[in-house]
């Protein structure tokens, strides 16, 4: 049990939390978080009794680490990893823990759960077989990076701001161009969930017309690719 426990949590629906990750999280005797209020949250909506939470993210996760360790490796303590939704690591803080604690040689376990890109990219419809997974859209050298990947046959995946998705969209429609298949997943899980399909230049028209709200998942498919319906 001693060592570092990644454990993802929901990415928008409270009952999506395994029991599994339920259980982990009573046995945890601390939680490095990347807001310990949602975190917080979290826990006092499944009834988990309170327990040290500390904050692990992106503008301090180099700082911090020390301390984490000397928690798993010198008290013994069982120290679990969560981000504030999904799978930590998966564009989101958790990577650098995880891989110190390998160099260190702390036990990593690492608990099966939600991540927003699997769920956009089942529910698309868009080929599954083989995609790639971009992280978040680049906001500079867009140009040289649309034109590497033209050619690439899988789908492809990012994450994207609802403030920049439209530009984001004409950028690859003139681009790649107008008739370029892909799909916006929006607020998944949540109550105003939306999966949309089409063109770029029909997803560009729907969202300058109707500006998104919530986290976005973008999905384009291949060049060659064409919906069977």
């Amino acid at each position: 049990m001693q060592g570092l426990w990644v454990i993802p949590t929901p990415i928008g629906h409270l009952s999506d939390l395994t029991y599994r990750a339920h259980e982990m999280l009573k046995a945890m005797d601390v939680l490095w978080c990347e807001d310990t209020r949602q975190s917080r949250k979290l826990l006092q909506h499944y009834g988990i009794a309170p327990k040290p939470l500390r904050a692990l993210h992106a503008a301090n996760e180099h700082r911090v680490l020390q301390h984490l360790y000397d928690e798993a490796i010198q008290q013994g303590w069982r120290v679990g990893l969560l981000t504030d939704s999904g799978t930590p690591g998966i564009s989101d803080p958790g990577y650098l823990p995880i891989t110190e604690a390998h160099r260190r040689g702390i036990p990593v376990h690492v608990l099966p759960g939600p991540s927003a890109f699997v769920v956009a990219l089942v529910a698309s419809g868009l080929p599954a077989h083989r995609f790639a997974f971009e992280g978040f859209f680049p906001r500079r050298g867009q140009a040289a990076y649309l034109a590497a990947l033209a050619a690439e046959p899988r789908t492809l995946i990012w994450y994207e701001s609802p403030l920049r998705l439209t530009r984001t969209l004409k950028q690859l429609k003139e681009t790649w161009g107008e008739n370029r298949w892909a799909c916006v997943a929006r607020e998944l899980t949540k109550l105003h969930e939306e999966v949309r399909r089409g063109t770029l230049a029909e997803l560009y028209a729907h969202y300058s017309a109707h500006p998104p709200r919530g986290e976005v998942v973008l999905l384009v498919a291949s060049a060659d690719y064409r919906p069977s319906l």
